[in-house]
């Protein structure tokens, strides 16, 4: 094996799931707070 793999949690990186509901999905904006509409667009965000 030429290179070792670290399996550990430290190298687990990406945000977690449960964020989706602040994406607004007409724009793709992420939106920093939670809220009921996107503050680029006015699109409704998902619950």
């Amino acid at each position: 094996m030429d290179e070792e793999r670290r399996t550990d949690e430290a190298d687990l990186g990406g945000d977690p799931v449960c964020w989706l509901n602040r994406v607004c999905m007409e724009c793709g904006r992420f939106a920093a707070e939670p809220g009921d509409r996107c503050a680029e667009c006015g699109a409704d965000l998902p619950d």
